[in-house]
């Protein structure tokens, strides 16, 4: 091999090393922290051709190195340092590669105490009394975790299901109950016909004019476009002209073309020939918006007490900063569950992304906690087209920060609705794999669904190390 070659690797390779510990603490004492800081920096930067020439030497390219990075470097540091016969001191790095993956082993656990890789959790459907076996039988065929959702049902149901799955719990499977808190989950409220009692559902067409309103504006009654409820107050004060607007997991799509006071009217953009549907308690998003709300609604505070006397997990849906993070510990802390509950911060929204390092900090303090990547609000916030490429991102900050990772949103949806699974959702799967938990919702195939889901779990555990990030500049977190 060429030494020249080999003296310009180290010199890049301790270049790397410099800008990866720019302006970072190094009085910090969690290594995970440290890790993930040092990730950051190297994210700044592009490092792919380094890469591909470390590669070529035989040595490490760190596609795999994001929980250890300062250890990888070391090592290749200290491999072309005695291939060139050159002293180089490096002060030992706090994180070995051991060290690194018994830490995230450990974190792991939160979700199971089982040698699976990746854990599955299933969430619990409204009429889960009506098959006396259907905890058991799931339980049995490989799911770890059971969800319940405060978004629907009421206390007594759920109260009835965290029974349910402690009555099949055991030492040996370690069943955790995972609560979801509601959240601020912006929805809309259609009017009730006088005659049925049931909201008046609404068809739109291409370039027809909707008045979104307040539950209690006084614009709808003198509107003369369609009118939708919200539950968003004060909508007028938070958005602009031109900013996109979607209804129903992005089935409608809208643009906002006039501000009314407090409400708002928009032009519809979905060109459907038989028309597009809107119906009561449906989500709205507003990506291009910085709406700021608190992920701990009133909702939650009130039936948080009720919960922590059986969740194993709370979950914060649509959590944006690390303030929502601290809201949830105050009242955990309030209640004499501090540390005693797992955390899982539900990414979903654009600033929850953005602010996703400042949200992983706050996590690694308070220990216990997870991540899910909520991809139904998540892909409508970004963009579908960024949903692939923003996944990736978020599993490898979290990996670097020793954060366990939820993957959640139409996990083999086809196969537990028609028990039929589409080819992309096999795909999906096998990347779903990368995450230490996947969570499947409601179907009347779920005993069906985890069977395949297992079987390509353990397929792709006998090759999924061979996939290698490239470490260009993160669009994201520069």
């Amino acid at each position: 091999m060429n030494p020249h070659v080999l003296t310009t690797l180290l010199e890049k390779l301790l270049d790397m090393k410099e800008k990866m510990s720019l302006d970072i603490n190094k009085a910090h004492t969690n290594v995970s922290l440290l890790n993930m800081k040092h990730y950051l920096n190297l994210r700044k930067y592009d490092f792919s051709q380094l890469q591909d020439n470390l590669t070529k030497v035989g040595l490490s390219s760190f596609g795999r190195s994001q929980a250890h990075m300062e250890a990888s470097i070391n090592v290749a540091i200290e491999m072309l340092s005695l291939a060139l016969q050159k002293k180089v001191h490096l002060a030992p790095s706090p994180l070995s590669y051991e060290k690194s993956h018994a830490i995230m082993d450990k974190n792991s656990r939160i979700f199971s105490s089982s040698s699976d890789k990746t854990k599955i959790m299933i969430t619990v459907p409204s009429n889960f009394n009506d098959d006396k076996d259907w905890f058991s039988n799931l339980s049995r065929e490989g799911v770890h975790l059971f969800r319940i959702n405060t978004a629907h049902d009421n206390p007594k149901a759920w109260s009835e299901m965290a029974q349910a799955i402690r009555n099949v719990n055991s030492g040996e499977k370690d069943l955790k109950i995972y609560v979801d808190l509601a959240g601020p989950k912006i929805r809309t409220s259609l009017t009730k016909s006088k005659k049925s009692g049931k909201p008046k559902k609404i068809k739109l067409y291409f370039g027809d004019k909707v008045l979104i309103h307040s539950e209690h504006s006084t614009q709808k009654k003198k509107s003369k476009h369609y009118s939708i409820g919200c539950t968003l107050e004060n909508i007028g004060n938070l958005v602009k002209i031109g900013d996109r607007v979607f209804v129903d997991d992005g089935k409608i799509e809208m643009v906002i073309e006039e501000i009314v006071g407090e409400d708002i009217v928009c032009g519809v953009l979905t060109n459907k020939e038989s028309g597009s549907t809107i119906k009561d308690e449906k989500g709205i998003n507003f990506p291009d918006s910085n709406i700021n709300i608190q992920a701990i609604c009133d909702h939650d505070k009130k039936v948080l007490p009720h919960i922590c006397e059986y969740a194993d997990i709370i979950g914060i849906s649509f959590a944006q900063t690390p303030e929502d993070i601290h809201d949830l510990i105050d009242q955990l802390d309030f209640l004499g569950k501090k540390g005693l509950i797992t955390i899982v911060a539900k990414i979903e929204t654009k600033k929850g992304v953005e602010n996703l390092p400042l949200i992983l900090e706050e996590l690694i303090k308070y220990g216990n906690s997870g991540i899910m990547i909520a991809r139904g609000d998540l892909a409508i916030e970004i963009g579908f087209e960024n949903l692939a490429y923003m996944q990736e991102e978020i599993l490898d900050l979290c990996t670097a920060a020793h954060m366990p990772v939820i993957l959640a949103t139409q996990v083999l949806e086809n196969k537990m609705k028609t028990n039929m699974p589409s080819r992309a959702e096999i795909s999906d799967v096998a990347f779903a794999h990368k995450a230490e938990c996947v969570m499947l919702n409601k179907g009347d195939y779920a005993l069906e669904t985890i069977k395949i889901l297992t079987t390509i779990f353990r397929q792709m555990d006998l090759i999924f190390r061979k996939n290698k990030l490239l470490y260009n500049p993160s669009f994201q977190w520069k």
